[in-house]
């Protein structure tokens, strides 16, 4: 019998999943991409959460998106990384929400203004192709619907298809009416 010899663990030394080992080039299938929620469950919180304990959650799950659902369990809106980010909640608290009542409610983007692609258009795409959209319409995070099901079936992160690309993937959001007002405004 042959002995073995242990090594130690090295600092440089990560812990690698099943995604890793395929190699990905932007030209690669779109589905490659997508957290499938027919294989993996979805990252759930509801909007009664406080906006401290969800940045928790997401920061130990290392989530770039959460569904966020209401009572009933329909999906009420998603929130991301940036919605939860410390810019976005001092903007809130300047708004005059104080930081200790902040919610998952207060910072997600609702379902009324979730834009999201059908899981048919994005199954015969590149993510290339997939990216260029989401860059188009400034989304960083887009749901993936089954249409003919009615199916919120997953959702792609350009964050995490940058990880996963090793490149990074720069997806400016539009901006809204109230930021082009704030940004014309006479200064007081």
């Amino acid at each position: 019998m042959k002995d073995l010899n242990f090594l130690q663990l090295h600092e440089i030394d990560k812990l690698v999943f099943p995604e890793e080992f395929c190699e990905l080039t932007p030209d690669s299938p779109a589905l490659s991409f997508v957290t499938d929620f027919k294989d993996h469950h979805p990252a759930l919180l509801t909007p009664s959460v406080s906006a401290a304990d969800a940045a928790q959650v997401m920061h130990a799950g290392h989530l770039s998106a959460v569904l966020v659902l209401d009572r009933q369990g329909l999906v009420a809106g998603l929130l991301t990384a940036e919605d939860i980010s410390y810019q976005r909640v001092i903007q809130r608290v300047a708004e005059g929400v104080p930081r200790h009542e902040l919610t998952v409610g207060d910072l997600m983007r609702s379902r009324s203004k979730l834009k999201v692609l059908s899981y048919r258009q994005v199954e015969k795409s590149s993510i290339r192709t997939v990216l260029q959209a989401m860059r188009d319409h400034g989304q960083r995070d887009c749901l993936i619907v089954d249409q003919h099901n009615h199916h919120v079936r997953g959702v792609i992160s350009a964050a995490e298809v940058g990880r996963r690309l090793h490149a990074e993937i720069n997806i400016d959001a539009l901006p809204t009416f109230a930021d082009i007002q704030r940004a014309v405004a006479p200064a007081h």
